[in-house]
């Protein structure tokens, strides 16, 4: 689906200062229906990938290929056809705000030339499958920032991508509002089928929603592969230091920790079984200590399973398994 070849991207100096090396022999393979992940800190050159991957910039050196074309190699109209087929939201929504929630979502379809009825049906089923039909005659000013985000989701999908980038779509949006957004996204994922690519520089998102994803610093990967396998064994420095952040803010009680996940003590854990045939949910332990210190024995699940189920499962938890179930 998408090929990354030791791909290089270097601006050029500006007045005397130097050359900038944003990546540096980048190279990743995603496959189609993945949902990956891109992690980093600030300047670790993710969001210059992202907008290589949509032709917003070409390659100093390298290939970048999406779903079959060489996206470095494309020009003007034929990049505007892929680009359809590319959808992108933003971290501060893009939207534009003279126009409605309906005309926002309606727009790419207007410069895909679809015609009119086309558009309607379309920004119809849109509005109801991210949760607005009552907002669509509403203004962005009208709305919270879930509902923005939900409408940059509409109208990313309004051509039916085969992809969809998301450029640290939920770090403007409080914790709450985030979890509804990737249950968003990964409702429209199992419905669809659709490739998601997340850049972000908050492992929890990644945790929550990913099955893969690659780690970034000074403008290289520097670790890549399955999401529990890198969050249970992280082998670079750099991804050793994410996890371990994330370790430390999770808290010591059972509580949710991000989307689907839950931190609980070990004495615990017994009870998860009966909870996972109650629902048909399964357990995924991803992190946990076990030390001389019987406060510090917790250990982090995740939780897949049907999204309503997987809810269920989660209030059954914190409700019930200290006292037992």
């Amino acid at each position: 689906m998408i090929h990354i070849k030791e791909v290089t991207k270097i601006y050029p100096s500006q007045k005397k200062q130097q050359e900038v090396a944003a990546l540096n022999g980048v190279s990743l393979e995603i496959e189609q229906g993945d949902i990956f992940g891109i992690v980093g800190h600030s300047g670790a050159g993710k969001s210059t990938l992202l907008r290589l991957l949509n032709g917003l910039e070409t390659p100093s050196a390298g290939s970048v290929m999406v779903d079959g074309k060489e996206i470095s190699r494309l020009k003007n109209k034929e990049l505007r056809q892929a680009r359809q087929k590319i959808g992108m939201i933003f971290q501060h929504f893009h939207l534009l705000w003279s126009r409605t929630v309906r005309e926002n979502i309606a727009f790419p379809l207007e410069v895909a030339g679809k015609p009119k009825r086309e558009r309607e049906e379309k920004v119809d089923q849109l509005l109801e499958r991210v949760g607005l039909t009552e907002r669509g005659d509403a203004y962005p000013s009208q709305l919270s920032g879930g509902q923005k985000q939900r409408v940059g989701i509409a109208r990313a999908l309004a051509n039916d991508p085969a992809v969809l980038l998301c450029d640290e779509a939920t770090s403007a949006l409080d914790p709450e509002t985030t979890a509804s957004i990737l249950r968003l996204l990964k409702e429209i994922h199992r419905e669809t089928g659709i490739t998601l690519v997340l850049i972000t520089h908050e492992m929890s998102v990644v945790r929550a929603i990913c099955n893969k994803m690659a780690v970034m610093e000074s403008g290289k990967v520097v670790e890549t592969g399955d999401v529990n396998m890198i969050f249970r064994h992280p082998k670079h420095p750099v991804t050793q230091q994410f996890v371990k952040e994330l370790t430390l803010s999770s808290g010591s009680n059972p509580v949710k920790t991000d989307g689907n996940s839950l931190k609980i003590g070990l004495d615990q854990l017994p009870a998860l079984q009966k909870i996972a045939r109650s629902y048909s949910v399964s357990f995924h332990v991803i992190d946990g200590e076990i030390g001389a210190d019987s406060e510090k024995n917790k250990v982090t699940v995740r939780i897949t399973g049907e999204e309503q189920q997987v809810d269920k499962a989660i209030r059954h938890v914190n409700g019930e398994v200290i006292t037992g179930v």
